[in-house]
């Protein structure tokens, strides 16, 4: 497996929480790569449907529904930077389908789980990319009514080498700068599998256009008719003279809980 960190060393990552700006111009942010790929799409239409923001005092990263009442997002959301502590999933509310101030329905937090037994201290411990991930229990079983996606729980090399090709990802979440509307990249890539800064679990690199406001935002593989969550966004890596790439957590790195019950 090879390690990330000979051709990113020394990098900067950004983190993607995003703030809420109404009416405020499109701005080139660090995690358009390239062109700008990302399209509308008719979120009425699934996986689309399944998408939505997970908001917290004027904040927002986002979210998709894995289960009837089970919302994947990444960890970092939950961490409050003003008050250097972990929040409570009471204060969350999860808001389906959002599209300029509309949305089709909403529910509130009640618990988080994540990759801990114990949520580690980020003043002191640095949250490591591969751990970048929680699943936020809700109030209501949003997954009934609207479906859910399924995770993928095969190792994320499967997909470098076997069952894809380049271009064939797809992302989607609420960006900073389009924080009113979903937006999706298709056909963008995983460049790379692999650790990251001598940490031991792997993770993917890709080119998808994720910015500010894509944190937990999902990446499929599609097959046919058939959309497959391997991984979600967590941050954008930029190194002296190499282009941003953003990181994502393979979904093997979680799909073994999700079907716990706590």
């Amino acid at each position: 497996m090879p390690r990330l960190s000979r051709l990113f060393g020394l990098v900067s990552i950004m983190l993607c929480l995003g703030p809420v700006v109404a009416g405020a111009a499109p701005l080139k942010l660090q995690g358009i790569k390239g062109n700008d790929d990302r399209e509308r799409v008719d979120i009425q239409q699934f996986p689309w449907n399944t998408i939505g923001r997970i908001n917290k005092d004027g904040s927002f990263c986002t979210g998709i529904l894995i289960a009837r009442n089970k919302v994947l997002t990444a960890a970092h959301c939950f961490w409050n930077k003003k008050t250097r502590r972990w929040s409570q999933a009471k204060y969350f509310h999860f808001v389906l389908g959002y599209e300029k101030g509309k949305y089709v329905a909403a529910a509130k937090g009640l618990s988080y789980k994540t990759a801990f037994k114990k949520l580690p201290d980020l003043n002191q411990y640095p949250l490591k990319r591969q751990n970048d991930w929680a699943v936020l229990t809700i109030d209501k079983d949003l997954g009934d009514q609207f479906g859910f996606v399924s995770v993928s729980s095969s190792k994320g090399g499967r997909y470098i080498k076997e069952n894809r090709s380049p271009g064939d990802i797809i992302q989607a979440g609420y960006s900073r700068d389009f924080a009113h509307v979903l937006t999706v990249h298709r056909g963008c890539d995983i460049v790379q599998y692999g650790t990251l800064n001598g940490e031991k679990a792997p993770i993917f690199l890709h080119d998808c256009d994720a910015t500010n406001g894509d944190s937990g935002s999902p990446l499929f593989i599609k097959t046919e008719n058939t959309y497959t969550l391997i991984g979600i966004h967590s941050a954008t890596i930029r190194a002296k003279n190499q282009p941003a790439l953003g990181i994502a957590v393979p979904s093997f790195q979680f799909s073994n809980t999700l079907n716990s019950n706590d």
